[in-house]
């Protein structure tokens, strides 16, 4: 890894650790800077934004958790496929509620930077089977509602998983 790498990720370790601690909202570029022990410019240089930073912090952690989850998918049906990685994603998003929470306020309107990675993680599901935009697009709905309501209320990682079952056990694939 060559020093401008090891700076981008320097600053993303930063700026991942404060947001985590302190909120999204609450954490600024100079304290990014600071706790990378870079200067304020260097963050602009390596990230635009500081929302560049959280979308390339997050990006960065759900591929983390979706690699580890695909070591043990073995499973061939979308809805169970979705059921193995959901136990590891609201895993993940559970661990960091409040954050979490602040991480879908900033990004839930950011959808063209989203896309990309929604439609590989739909053919994910699919790809030991036909491949169906609907029921695709109908997954992820079921997903992301579960999500949200499970990070608005009080649930656990069990009683989400739970209820997106009983979602996808109304959808015939």
């Amino acid at each position: 890894m060559d020093k401008k790498q090891q700076t981008r990720k320097q600053i993303l370790a930063a700026a991942w650790q404060l947001f985590a601690e302190q909120g999204y909202a609450q954490t600024s570029t100079r304290q990014i800077a600071i706790a990378a022990q870079v200067a304020t410019g260097t963050v602009f240089s390596h990230f635009p934004t500081k929302l560049d930073l959280l979308k390339e912090g997050l990006q960065d952690k759900l591929d983390e958790t979706l690699a580890c989850a695909s070591q043990t998918d073995q499973l061939d049906n979308p809805k169970d496929r979705l059921l193995h990685y959901a136990s590891h994603l609201y895993q993940f998003y559970l661990e960091q509620k409040e954050f979490s929470r602040e991480l879908f306020r900033e990004l839930i309107w950011q959808w063209d930077d989203l896309e990309a990675e929604l439609e590989d993680f739909k053919h994910t599901l699919f790809s030991r089977s036909h491949y169906n935009p609907i029921a695709a697009n109908l997954l992820m709905d079921c997903y992301f509602m579960t999500l949200l309501d499970g990070l608005h209320g009080q649930q656990n990682q069990q009683t989400m998983l739970n209820n997106l079952h009983d979602k996808l056990a109304l959808i015939a694939l």
